[in-house]
């Protein structure tokens, strides 16, 4: 077991989000393709289009406080909500849209390539997360870090659970995002990369045997963003309230602390899961959520979904409590197991026939 001791950083790590939401006609029920409010607004960093059309994406500012995330991401989702106003169109928090549709990609010759290249694998990613970068201070300790974290992801993805429908089913599913995302062939749980030289050897062989065009297209699990000098966290479904976004967020950088305090222990640790056997945790979490039994990190046992989440608690607790974020997170937490995921909500409010009335209760805003 990792030592979970934890010292106050004197320059906290800083923590970011991206939300992507589906941009949905008000009055017809239907996704429709962002209009020219969204396109001009594209040009600054806070907001932008994504793959398909009918998408659209908020970026946070890096902070240490997740006072100010929790702030930002409310007025971010309050400003892309009043430009898809302009065009008669709402924005929707989740994972794929419930009803058929088939999706209209982006005109850019990097799309039009992807297309031609993935097939039906790119048609079909109208698909919607949220990913987190924390802060790393060198690709060293990114790499470091991404050995570490590998355990624990699963466990986030169930937190977040947000797609049980797709083209009009009930996928049976919690988080069908997950799945759809993990036929790709650089998507899913990573192995141990060890060091940064090995890490990057692969993705020049996969980008060089034709996984990849580059590293922007390394989607896995968790990644050493290609732009910014952070770790990526991947693996969440979009979720309607944005608490749940935010602690996310905190219980990521507090893994990062965590596993950043002691990188060898850490590693031992995560060798004990091969990757196929992360790869069995990651579709238990997608499948279940937090209605089953999930792999306890901690102890590679099959448990139930409140002691998965319990052992991801008191593996970061110590992070979280020098940071402040242990009593929210907390709260967050305990709601979510005492009233299910997103994904069980849907599954109450949503006739995936039908899916527009239901979905206001996903809008953002």
């Amino acid at each position: 077991m990792v030592s979970r001791s934890v010292e106050p950083s004197v320059t906290p790590r800083t923590v970011g989000v991206e939300e992507e939401f589906l941009l949905v006609d008000a009055e017809m029920g239907g996704p429709v393709a962002i209009g020219p409010a969204i396109a001009e607004a594209a040009a600054d960093a806070w907001v932008k289009g994504e793959f398909k059309q009918e998408q659209v994406e908020v970026c946070s500012r890096p902070t240490a406080s997740l006072d100010t995330l929790a702030s930002d991401l409310k007025d971010l989702r309050r400003r892309v909500s009043g430009l898809a106003a302009t065009q008669e169109a709402v924005v929707v928090a989740s994972g794929t849209w419930p009803g058929e549709h088939l999706p209209t990609p982006v005109v850019s010759d990097r799309f039009d390539r992807i297309g031609k290249e993935f097939g039906e694998l790119a048609s079909q990613q109208l698909t919607c997360g949220t990913h987190v970068h924390v802060s790393v201070d060198s690709p060293d300790e990114g790499v470091a870090v991404l050995d570490g974290l590998r355990p624990w992801l699963a466990v986030l993805t169930a937190v977040t659970a947000n797609s049980p429908y797709w083209h009009g089913r009930d996928t049976g599913h919690a988080s069908w995002r997950s799945i759809v995302l993990s036929q790709l062939p650089t998507a899913g749980p990573a192995p141990l990369w060890r060091d940064v030289d090995t890490y990057r050897r692969t993705a020049d062989a996969v980008v060089a045997g034709g996984g990849a065009f580059d590293a922007g297209m390394l989607y896995y699990d968790a990644r050493l963003s290609a732009r910014y000098p952070t770790v990526e966290v991947r693996v969440t479904d979009v979720v309607p309230d944005p608490t749940v976004a935010v602690a996310v967020a905190g219980l990521c950088r507090a893994l990062v602390d965590t596993v950043a305090g002691d990188p060898p222990a850490a590693r031992v640790a995560s060798a004990r899961f091969s990757t196929l056997a992360l790869r069995t945790a990651a579709w238990r979490a997608a499948r279940h959520g937090l209605g089953e039994r999930l792999l306890d990190p901690a102890t590679g046992d099959l448990v139930p979904a409140k002691q998965a989440v319990g052992s991801l608690l008191a593996f970061t607790s110590d992070a979280l409590e020098a940071h402040g974020d242990l009593a929210a997170v907390q709260d967050v937490v305990d709601r979510l197991l005492a009233e299910g995921t997103s994904a069980d909500r849907q599954r109450l409010l949503v006739d995936p026939r039908h899916p527009a009335p239901g979905l206001a209760a996903f809008q953002v805003g």
